[in-house]
């Protein structure tokens, strides 16, 4: 008797050590076909994960435990495989300098960016409301390839996590502070 007290011990000293909790509380715990979560897009089965998913309590905790172990397939916390790659890779290649994304859309200095960096310079400019022709003269870029930028930045708010973003929106709302401040002085 013994025994089985202490391996009930081990057990939620396991669970308080990170192994995830949350689980025991996600609407897919206990579902009886798992491979809804791995069928392929526009199936029934795709569209019933992806639901089940959007009522879950613990939804938030599952991405953030996808993100976190580099999980690309299937669908976790709510986002298609599709989503979850997008944003691991945007975990996975963040080297991004804020101050040369700074410097680009502020016009101080022209350095050579990295692609990861230009795309944090078109989602810093759609977050602080910077006109398109604006960022894209920035980057030394026509307007149809801007187009082609902005609607995959767009992309990357909707899906990557704001929490996963804070120096890029702290830096938007710089901006914007800035250029609210310009206007009232010019005024």
């Amino acid at each position: 008797m013994n025994t089985n007290v202490n391996e009930l011990e081990a057990a939620h000293t396991q669970l308080d050590r990170g192994s995830p909790r949350w689980r025991l509380k996600a609407a897919c715990a206990g579902i009886k076909n798992p491979d809804i979560f791995f069928a392929q897009p526009r199936m029934a089965a795709h569209r019933q994960a992806l639901a089940l998913c959007q009522q879950c309590p613990v939804r938030r905790e599952c991405l953030d435990d996808a993100i976190e172990c580099g999980v690309r397939d299937g669908i976790r916390g709510g986002r298609t495989e599709d989503q979850l790659r997008e944003i691991v890779s945007f975990r996975e290649g963040r080297q991004v300098e804020i101050e040369r994304v700074r410097a680009t859309l502020t016009n101080t200095h022209r350095p050579h960016l990295t692609d990861q960096e230009k795309m944090s310079v078109v989602r810093v400019a759609i977050d602080a409301g910077i006109p398109i022709d604006t960022w894209a003269a920035a980057l030394g870029i026509g307007y149809s390839y801007a187009t082609r930028r902005r609607r995959k930045a767009t992309t990357q708010l909707d899906v990557i996590p704001a929490s996963m973003r804070g120096e890029e929106i702290a830096l938007a709302a710089e901006l914007r502070h800035a250029a609210t401040t310009t206007l009232a002085v010019a005024a």
